[in-house]
């Protein structure tokens, strides 16, 4: 709850409060909720496993500003590059994917304008939810990590599969006698 509480601080007061209170109703939200998808205009939505909850909130367009704006730290020319990815990424790994009307150079996204909604995909770490697929993707006998793609539809924990392969290929994994190594980005 601390890590959604921390996230939950970048909305406005009142809808602010409208999650809090929705939340600490049902403490099985807190356990497992996937996604907040906020629209102008539309209803506030919680995802959670199987099922979807709707905040009767129509937001408007001045509350999605003010939430990217607390996002990205009053800067949002800061985070230009990662609003054009169509997504920014903030502390405890939650992304928040941005929906709005492309500004296009060159082939090339190069801003968002009318910005009409923005989905929050909530981070959650599973320890050792890797351990099943490590020694296929480890080559023990070269101390190596093979290449890798993992693919499934959305919402079933790709990045937390991929973030429990991080942290176990950094910190070594005993039984596979596999020393750590340095993982970084490629992007």
């Amino acid at each position: 709850m601390k890590d959604l509480e921390e996230l939950l601080k970048v909305f406005p007061i009142n809808i602010y409060n409208l999650l809090k209170n929705t939340i600490s109703k049902n403490p099985k939200i807190a356990e497992e909720l996937q996604e907040i998808r906020i629209r102008v205009n539309k209803p506030i939505l919680l995802k959670i496993r199987g099922a979807d909850i709707l905040i009767e909130y129509n937001v408007i367009a001045k509350e999605i500003m003010q939430i990217l704006e607390k996002i990205c730290e009053n800067s949002i020319y800061a985070y230009q590059n990662q609003i054009c990815q169509g997504f920014i990424t903030i502390k405890g790994g939650h992304r928040i994917g941005i929906t709005g009307t492309a500004v296009m150079e060159k082939e090339k996204v190069i801003n968002l304008k009318y910005i009409t909604s923005l989905n929050f995909r909530i981070a959650r770490q599973v320890i050792n939810c890797s351990k099943k697929i490590l020694s296929q993707i480890i080559d023990v006998k070269n101390n190596e990590v093979l290449n890798t793609l993992i693919v499934s539809p959305p919402g079933k924990g790709k990045t937390t599969m991929l973030r429990d392969i991080i942290r176990n290929i950094s910190n070594g994994i005993e039984e596979l006698n596999f020393n750590g190594k340095t993982c970084r980005s490629s992007r």
